[in-house]
């Protein structure tokens, strides 16, 4: 995500203009008004001795960028960050978590078939704290629809490590008759790898001999992501 610098941010917040201060201006212009910086300034609320709030944002940002500030969720940040005590690193967790849940409500009335990318912002939002590589697959009803977020496999997932079973027997129990299967790339590299597409290979297989199919395979990275479907490596 881009960082914008709509206001005066450097030095105390006492310094800077009423109108200029992130809850102030957020109130007055919006949310899309504030830098990035501001927007994690609001969150924190309030900054620590010696460091006010908007510094410490500033420093925050600098230190880990907003994704990775959020991909770190609050018990992790709190512990590697001097400043960010349990009330400000439960907020930031709290906001990662309502991004999440947000989106998955958006995506619960859509084709997800038909749009891939709500699919990859859900996902995005949903994996943002993971450091680890994470495989599932969102459940379908015939409208394409989600059903459930089915998470499986985590850390060290490679086209032997991984077996089709558990997806499938949770699509089952989820009554699905499709689903999308997704994994993220904690790299930030959002490309297939040979082993991504030798393991869709073998789930779509599956799939067919069960009678569930595999519509799709989103791979996410940061801030960008892939659809097999779209890419035409899965027939649609």
């Amino acid at each position: 995500m881009s960082r914008s610098s709509p206001g005066p941010i450097r030095g105390r917040l006492a310094d800077v203009a009423e109108k200029d201060r992130p809850r102030e201006k957020l109130l007055a212009k919006g949310a899309a008004a504030l830098s990035d910086e501001e927007l994690v300034a609001v969150l924190l609320g309030t900054g620590r001795p010696g460091q006010p709030v908007l510094e410490l944002s500033r420093d925050l940002v600098d230190r880990h960028g907003l994704v990775g500030l959020f991909r770190r969720g609050g018990p992790a940040l709190e512990k590697l960050t001097a400043g960010v005590g349990p009330a400000k690193a439960a907020r930031i967790a709290a906001a990662s978590e309502i991004a999440t849940r947000v989106a998955r409500e958006e995506i619960g009335k859509q084709s997800l078939i038909a749009n891939p990318g709500a699919a990859a912002e859900y996902l995005q939002a949903s994996l943002a704290t993971e450091q680890r590589e994470v495989m599932g697959a969102l459940l379908l009803d015939a409208r394409n629809r989600l059903l459930e977020d089915a998470r499986v496999f985590a850390g060290g997932i490679t086209s032997a490590a991984v077996s089709p079973g558990p997806v499938f027997r949770q699509a089952v129990l989820a009554g699905a008759v499709a689903l999308v299967l997704y994994h993220n790339h904690p790299s930030g590299d959002a490309e297939p790898s040979a082993d991504d597409r030798a393991t869709t290979s073998r789930f779509v297989e599956a799939g067919r001999a069960i009678g569930i199919e595999v519509r799709d395979h989103v791979v996410v990275g940061r801030g960008r992501w892939v659809s097999f479907r779209q890419r035409g490596w899965i027939a649609g």
